[in-house]
Formats: C-alpha cells, sequence, structure tokens
C-alpha cells in the first residue's frame, strides 16, 4: 500500500481547520505503548550540551497513552524544548498564511487536474468534508490535496488538539522553559507551493485514490509509531511521491539536514534540550539522527 497520504497527513493537516459532521470511525489501533526516544550527547570539546529527541505523530485519537515514566522524567530535566513550528495553537494566523499560499483565481477546476476516473471519488470526498467545490476550484492543486486530506482526518477522529507536539508545547509552557521552533508555518506550507504543478497534481491524485485505505494506513503507521518500531515506521512513510529522489530531498532530506544544522548549534551550548519532532524524521537513512552522527554526536535510543 502507498501510504504518501498517511506521511502528508502526519507532516502538514495539523495546520488546516477542517470540518465534518461525519461521526468518526472506530480505529483499531493500540491504546498504550512506547514511542522512540533517543538521547544525544556530543564526542567533541565543542559539544557541551545533552539533548533528548522523541518522534512524534501531529494527529492522535483520544485516550492515547504515551507518556511512559522515562519519557516524563527526560522532559522533566529539559530546560527547552524544540518542535517543528511555533504558533499552531493560533489557528487564525495559520488560516491567513494558508490562505495567502493557497488561494489562486487563475486555477482550472479541480476535477480538471485530474483524471476523468477520479471524478465520482472526488465528488464523494467533497461531500464527506463538507468542503465547497467552488473553495477547492481557488485553491492550488497542493492546497487542495491538503484540505481533503485534512478532512480525512477529521472523519478517522483524529485532532491536532490531540497531537503530542501541542501538549508538549503546553507542558513546557506551563513549566516557563523556552521553546523554540525549527520551521515556520509559512516555511512548511511553502514546501508544497514550490513544487511544480505536475508534482502537486500527482499530489492530489494520490489524496483522492488513498482516501479508501486511509484509516488502514493510519492504523499501521500509528502502531508502528506506538511500539517504538522504527522498521515498520521508515517502510510505512516511504513510496508515493517521496520514490522521486527530487521530491524526497525537498520534502523530507534537504528539511532533515537544515534541523540537524539548527540542533548542532544548540547543542554547542550548555543545558539539557528536548526535541520533539515528527516521527518520519527520525527513521531510515535520511533521518536526523544520522546527519548528527556524522556530525561527531553519540545517538543511544533509550526506549
Amino acid at each position: 500500500m502507498n501510504h504518501l497520504k498517511t506521511f502528508i497527513l502526519m507532516l502538514m493537516a495539523s495546520l488546516l481547520a477542517a470540518c465534518s459532521t461525519s461521526e468518526p470511525v472506530q480505529l483499531n489501533t493500540v491504546k498504550e505503548g512506547k514511542p522512540a526516544l533517543w538521547k544525544l550527547t556530543g564526542t567533541k570539546p565543542e559539544q557541551v550540551g545533552t539533548a533528548y529527541m522523541f518522534g512524534t505523530i501531529h494527529l492522535l485519537p483520544k485516550d492515547v497513552q504515551w507518556r511512559t515514566p522515562l519519557l516524563e522524567k527526560a522532559i522533566s530535566e529539559s530546560d527547552n524544548l524544540t518542535i517543528e513550528v511555533l504558533g499552531l495553537e493560533d489557528t487564525q494566523a495559520a488560516a491567513k498564511i494558508f490562505a495567502k499560499l493557497a488561494i489562486s483565481t487563475e486555477q482550472p477546476e479541480v476535477e480538471q487536474r485530474i483524471k476523468p476516473s477520479l471524478h465520482d471519488e472526488l465528488d464523494a470526498m467533497i461531500d464527506e468534508a463538507s468542503i465547497p467545490e467552488f473553495a477547492l476550484n481557488r485553491m492550488e492543486s497542493w492546497a487542495a490535496a491538503l484540505s481533503l486530506a485534512s478532512a480525512q482526518t477529521t472523519n478517522l477522529g483524529l485532532s491536532s488538539a490531540e497531537g503530542v507536539d501541542k501538549k508538549l508545547a503546553a507542558q513546557f509552557r506551563k513549566e516557563k522553559k523556552p521553546i523554540k521552533g525549527l520551521e515556520t508555518i509559512e516555511q512548511q506550507l511553502g514546501y508544497f507551493d514550490q513544487l511544480p504543478e505536475n508534482l502537486q497534481r500527482e499530489m492530489l491524485t494520490t489524496v483522492i485514490e488513498e482516501a479508501a485505505n486511509s484509516k488502514t494506513a493510519f492504523e499501521e503507521l500509528f502502531n508502528a509509531w506506538i511500539a517504538g518500531d522504527e522498521v515498520a515506521l521508515s517502510k510505512l512513510s516511504d513510496g508515493g511521491l517521496l520514490e522521486d529522489p527530487k521530491i524526497k530531498e525537498k520534502l523530507l532530506v534537504a528539511r532533515n539536514r537544515n534541523w540537524a544544522d539548527q540542533l548542532d548549534l544548540i547543542m554547542r551550548k550548555p543545558g539539557k534540550s528536548f526535541i520533539a519532532v515528527g516521527a518520519a524524521h527520525l527513521v531510515g537513512p535520511d533521518s536526523v539522527q544520522s546527519m548528527l552522527e556524522t556530525r561527531g554526536y553519540k545517538i543511544d535510543k533509550i526506549q
């Protein structure tokens, strides 16, 4: 099964506010587990800091027990938090940024951007998502894809309010500990906005084609995450557009490299940091940990 859509959801759909009147489906997901946690230490004199690195999921169903005593200990020991992006709690600001990048009045109708054989599936998704078709027609193809994908997460009963990133940010904010973002909302959306139109349309097509399998895809990805299964998570996060080396470089590898550069600077300061980024960035040969290892850091998986 191609899991591009679920990967997109984990990366981006938390930036969008989707509304649906449908009853959430019953997910076959584990309610309790031990997601992967790593400890980073330096091996060079200038690498004076230490850090914990935790792979997150940005959208979760309710009542998932992902916290463990070891994780809570790491959080309490940490002086600061680094997450992917700050400001997601300001949904109005995020919506304005999305509209600024997404809306283009010169777009062809959304049905003209996909093959005719998918028109019925698109119509069904539009009806279920309660997104006006005229609104999709004004969106660039990447934005239409993300809007439909975001609506799917709502229908699955997933919520960004339950997301690990937001829970951790609220905890550190309550304890008056500093919080840093590796990217801005505009940067994250910009990665998709800068894709060539043919790849944006491929992304839109993939979201529509995978709609019927979104429940199974999320269940598999979620259960791999909460079990801390790096091998399974790496396999499930790959495929689709990411099979194209140029797209994988832009959407994943280059971002991981940039994050590793930023984390390297953080680790050159004394203290303990807690780093929480999407789990797909922390698995596979192009993971953030692999890039930090090449800079001389020792990475130990402690959970």
